[in-house]
């Protein structure tokens, strides 16, 4: 609807817009710890996007071209993925996780993060486009390099199994109250679109 300059510029005020909330939110707290866990919270968001910029730039600079393992890896743990580990880590920071939870759950959302990755490799090879809103095949066409495209549809679904179930043994330990992170690994894994 709109041109290319618009759209990034939406995009810019936006992220920005992020920024203005959080820091309106600071200026209100008197108690310092939690005006330290917000800064921390802040900080976790400002990582996420800078990560999640690092991965999209990867995956359109490469597009075409092979790339070694671990930049497949780097991408995918980075865009969305990244995203990802920041909501995990800042709902913990807020909440005051102690450092072993805050690793295990690092852990968790890493995982999660890879899967959503995996899983979206998948969808693009033989999802519904109906149900995702978006041709099916794109990424192949593109020439991106996807889990897909460089160890075959099996092996990734294989991986995406492992990882969901990586990233569920790591909260088995909070019983009942990780019922949430485990139905969201389970979202993820499972989902169409």
């Amino acid at each position: 609807m709109f041109n290319e300059p618009t759209a990034i510029l939406a995009g810019d005020g936006l992220l920005n817009n992020a920024y203005l909330v959080i820091s309106n939110e600071l200026k209100k707290e008197k108690n310092i710890n939690k005006v330290c866990a917000k800064i921390s919270a802040l900080n976790e968001l400002s990582f996420g996007v800078d990560r999640m910029i690092a991965g999209e730039y990867v995956d359109t600079e490469f597009e075409g071209q092979k790339i070694s393992n671990e930049y497949l890896e780097y991408m995918h743990n980075n865009k969305t993925g990244a995203l990802i580990r920041a909501s995990v880590r800042i709902g913990a920071i807020l909440a005051r996780a102690e450092d072993e939870d805050l690793n295990r759950l690092t852990k968790y959302a890493e995982k999660i993060g890879l899967a959503f990755q995996i899983k979206d490799d998948i969808l693009s090879e033989i999802g519904d486009e109906k149900i995702l809103g978006k041709p099916v095949g794109n990424d192949r066409k593109l020439g991106k390099v996807t889990f897909v495209t460089k160890y075959g549809l099996e092996k990734a679904k294989k991986w995406l199994d492992e990882v969901t179930k990586e990233a569920m043994e790591e909260i088995e330990i909070y019983k009942e109250s990780g019922n949430f992170l485990r139905e969201l690994a389970l979202y993820i894994k499972n989902r169409e679109k």
